[in-house]
């Protein structure tokens, strides 16, 4: 192109990415759609803010809690947000699930009680409700910052899929009780493990952990429960599940039904977004319109939303897309205040900055 400074790079994070990539950079010129798309390779999500901010790449889809990173420890920006639902950004909420034989539950008061979560480090499963206890005062962290000891020293039991894996347990010092609820595969093997060997790990796993009485809460993404009911899972546990068994604790410590997630959420999570610097907002926001329109809901030929080609899922953007969202505030506008409060909890941790 005779005006090379005006090119949008995208960083990618795979091959297949980078292929998919390349592929819309030939349809868009093909179409003579500008400004002109070139494609860099970075290793992960850190890498690509860096490349970001120093100017070697200028854009990269990213999930919220990079979002968050990118904005708050490297002053990017956000140029546009995916839609699931064609309306809004919010992918999923997150709630606190109870049976509702539990009488005496609070979810402001949480002590000694016992927890499923869907597996260490997850936005379900830790950095939403964890980030909820400390905000509430229930959980405080010491200087060290250690997050497992003070959930371990909070609750009853648990069952954190690979809280004991050496990546996030290196020293091998986190609570054992942080396993307690976990049971491992059929061979009473694998307890524990952050994967689908342990019954209880994921979303649906941390559902039976409280369906097996195992535990007071599980905290899971809103749609999980009706994911796994009415014969959608036909194992024994979730076949012997009625809704009315269950209920959704709210965090003003009431309770409510399951379908009214809307209003009893620990954090709405937002959908990935673009991140870009600030002064390329603008610019790139009019170029993912452009190629929107040309290739969003294509059956034929080179299509946006969908990786079925590249052997993937989610390159570039997550193949559940509906529309591109045009975010007009800050990052933080297209995290939201519920999602944004639960991850200032964990600023203390390394990893954020």
């Amino acid at each position: 192109s005779i005006n090379a400074e005006n090119d949008i790079t995208w960083c990618t994070v795979s091959d297949a990415e980078e292929r998919k990539c390349w592929d819309l950079a030939g349809n868009a010129t093909a179409r003579s759609i500008g400004p002109k798309l070139q494609c860099a390779r970075g290793l992960h999500a850190l890498d690509c803010m860096q490349k970001i901010k120093n100017g070697t790449a200028d854009a990269a889809t990213m999930y919220a809690d990079d979002v968050y990173t990118a904005g708050w420890c490297h002053g990017l920006e956000v140029a546009a947000g995916e839609s699931y639902n064609g309306e809004d950004g919010i992918s999923y909420y997150v709630v606190a699930l109870a049976r509702r034989s539990s009488g005496d539950l609070s979810l402001l008061e949480m002590h000694e009680r016992s927890s499923c979560h869907p597996g260490i480090r997850t936005t379900v499963g830790w950095t939403v409700p964890i980030g909820f206890l400390v905000n509430t005062s229930q959980i405080s962290v010491n200087e060290q910052c250690n997050f497992p000891q003070a959930v371990g020293d909070f609750f009853g039991y648990s069952c954190v899929p690979g809280v004991k894996d050496p990546e996030h347990d290196p020293r091998g010092r986190n609570p054992k009780n942080l396993c307690e609820a976990c049971i491992g595969d059929d061979n009473d093997r694998h307890i524990c493990a952050n994967g689908p060997q342990e019954r209880h790990f994921g979303e649906s796993g941390a559902l039976r952990c409280v369906a097996e009485n195992l535990g007071d809460v599980a905290f899971v993404k809103h749609t999980t429960v009706f994911e796994n009911m009415q014969g959608k899972n036909q194992e024994s546990w979730a076949l012997d599940l009625e809704l009315e068994d269950l209920k959704l604790l709210c965090p003003d410590g009431r309770e409510a039904g399951l379908s009214d997630h809307l209003r009893c959420h620990l954090a709405a999570v937002p959908g990935n977004a673009v991140v870009v610097r600030l002064e390329d907002k603008c610019r790139v926001y009019k170029f993912l319109k452009r190629v929107e329109m040309a290739f969003g809901n294509t059956t034929q030929g080179f299509s946006l939303f969908s990786s079925l080609t590249y052997g993937g899922h989610d390159l570039m953007f997550s193949d559940a897309t509906q529309k591109l969202l045009r975010v007009l505030g800050g990052y933080r506008s297209w995290l939201g205040p519920s999602y944004t409060t639960v991850l200032q909890a964990f600023e203390c941790e390394g990893e954020l900055y």
